[in-house]
């Protein structure tokens, strides 16, 4: 085993994981970018070939286990986002000559504008982790360092920072790591880290271009110093030996190119996925078909309410078949393979995840959610799910648009946040609980009649909650209105219809209560694929929804 500990001196790292927009928080720290940081200290220090022979059989490593605390965002009451800070812009240059004017334009243009007073300052965004624990671990559980062990240590040592200039850090390697809480995965994951690979540290020298723009730098001073020397020299003989070595640092330079070399910023690296380490916990309450670990999605741009759920799901469902290569499994489309018939396996769900159950709640849609069916192959779930979510090229996340062919239209995104808002996470909508609301409607599979019809449409519901794989309710509410804070009325939502005869489907809110706590999803009903018949959990968090 071979591991790296990594300790946060300030108790905080600033660092950015969308690059210049930085409106997202990384934690935990990308491997990649602690790689940066042993390879920049490598470059500042002398480039020792120990030293660089033990970086290079470290990114040809595979991606290493991850062990981190959860973390926080640093964010202000008033904002979404990072907190942003005005910083004083870069000095202007001096003018030749300082007007004798008035002109408070003129003087700026002038460069009065460096003194304190008149410096302009511009929005900055500085996004910060807050994590519980300082300290993080690179854990291989398969490599030994060897003969490069002593070189590594001596590296770490030299390290200060990793990523922003103010994230200062301890380096160390660490004979025995923690368990990883994070770990390589392959499938569908919603954390996603970059990380090294075989030929990263040339590609960092070549983009840094260092040895280039020394050279540069270093001949042109030169040169500018043997021409203002040969202007002092008063010795005949002494100003011709002065012309000689010009002009042979003038031919050296010739051979260089015209203008002058440049540092360009690092490339983003390769991306990997990673999941959540298995830990052995104890048995879970009783749970149904549907994985809890949902795939979310979030939407920028306009705001839909939540009564647009269908055409929402129905966007980003043709949206999903349009970028899953062929063939397209039977979770994915529904349907039994080579036919229209519906299929009669657990398959995919899509539903909205709305501002609601939260004080001042307005119902708005935040973002969506994949529930997947649960002991899908991991290999087909990113076949068909990553060509959507990440760039085929990078590997980085990318954007994508739902667009219904007539008003809707919204970007999306999986959500990377380390702390998304309540509503987005998961275990909002997953946490153990004895009572569920609906936040959609729950879609009866029949219209009722007689005199207890509800009490036949609160049986049903209860045979649909078997249907999913979770224990009969002892008790079933029937409401046209939510106990969710936010929700709409149950006549607001569109009606879903049939597709035998186009018929309309009855729909109301619920409340469903167990014997004993249950887990998420529980999507129940005729809609459950569709977005309709969401439930909440409502007692699973110290009495909170």
């Amino acid at each position: 085993m071979f591991a790296l500990g990594l300790r946060y001196l300030m108790g905080w790292a600033m660092a950015a994981s969308d690059g210049r927009e930085k409106q997202r928080t990384e934690w935990p720290p990308h491997p990649d970018r602690i790689f940066m940081a042993l390879a920049a200290a490598w470059f500042e220090t002398g480039q020792d070939p120990m030293q660089g022979a033990a970086l290079h059989w470290m990114e040809a490593l595979p991606p290493p286990h991850v062990s981190a605390s959860d973390a926080l965002d640093r964010r202000s009451d008033r904002q979404k986002g990072p907190v942003v800070s005005y910083v004083p812009v870069n000095d202007s240059k001096l003018g030749t000559k300082i007007p004798d004017t008035g002109d408070l334009k003129k003087l700026k243009e002038a460069g009065l504008d460096v003194l304190l007073e008149y410096r302009s300052r511009q929005p900055r965004s500085f996004p910060v982790a807050i994590p519980e624990s300082p300290d993080v671990f690179l854990i291989w559980p398969e490599a030994d360092a060897g003969e490069h062990l002593a070189a590594l240590q001596a590296l770490v040592g030299e390290v200060t920072r990793v990523g922003h200039s103010a994230s200062l850090v301890q380096m160390w390697v660490e004979p025995e790591p923690p368990e990883a809480t994070w770990q390589p995965s392959d499938c569908v994951a919603a954390q996603r880290m970059r990380v090294s690979y075989e030929g990263r540290l040339d590609s960092l020298q070549h983009r840094m271009n260092y040895d280039a723009c020394i050279t540069w730098r270093d001949l042109q001073a030169a040169i500018q110093k043997t021409r203002d020397d040969k202007k002092k020299l008063p010795d005949k003989a002494e100003r011709k030996e002065a012309a000689a070595t010009l002009k042979a640092l003038e031919a050296e330079f010739a051979q260089l190119s015209d203008t002058e070399p440049v540092t360009h910023r690092p490339d983003t690296g390769r991306w990997q996925g990673y999941a959540h380490a298995a830990k052995h916990l104890p048995e879970p309450p009783s749970s149904s078909m549907l994985d809890p670990n949902l795939l979310v999605i979030v939407l920028r741009g306009r705001r839909y309410p939540l009564t647009s759920t269908l055409r929402l799901t129905e966007a980003l469902r043709g949206t999903l078949l349009k970028y899953c290569p062929d063939p397209i499994p039977e979770w994915l489309s529904g349907h039994q393979p080579g036919t229209d018939l519906p299929t009669r396996k657990p398959h995919l769900a899509l539903v909205s995840l709305p501002f609601v159950g939260r004080p001042r709640a307005d119902g708005h849609i935040m973002g969506m959610a994949l529930v997947l069916p649960r002991e899908l192959n991991p290999d087909d779930t990113a076949r068909c799910l990553n060509p959507l979510f990440w760039s085929p090229d990078t590997g980085a996340p990318q954007s994508f648009r739902l667009f219904d062919g007539q008003l809707l239209k919204a970007e999306a995104e999986i959500e990377l946040r380390s702390t998304p808002p309540y509503n987005l996470q998961g275990k909002t909508w997953t946490g153990a609980s004895r009572v569920w609301a609906s936040v959609t409607p729950v879609v009866l599979d029949r219209h009722f009649k007689g005199t207890n019809k509800w009490d036949q449409a609160a049986d049903c519901l209860k045979q649909a909650c078997e249907r999913i794989g979770l224990p009969r309710p002892e008790t079933v509410l029937l409401n046209r209105v939510s106990s969710v804070e936010g929700v709409p009325h149950a006549r607001r939502f569109p009606p879903l219809t049939r597709k035998r005869d186009g018929g309309s489907l009855e729909h109301t809110h619920a409340i469903l209560i167990f014997a004993e706590p249950v887990t998420g999803p529980v999507i129940v009903g005729a809609g459950r694929f569709r977005g309709y018949g969401l439930c909440r959990p409502m007692d699973w968090e110290n009495g909170h929804a």
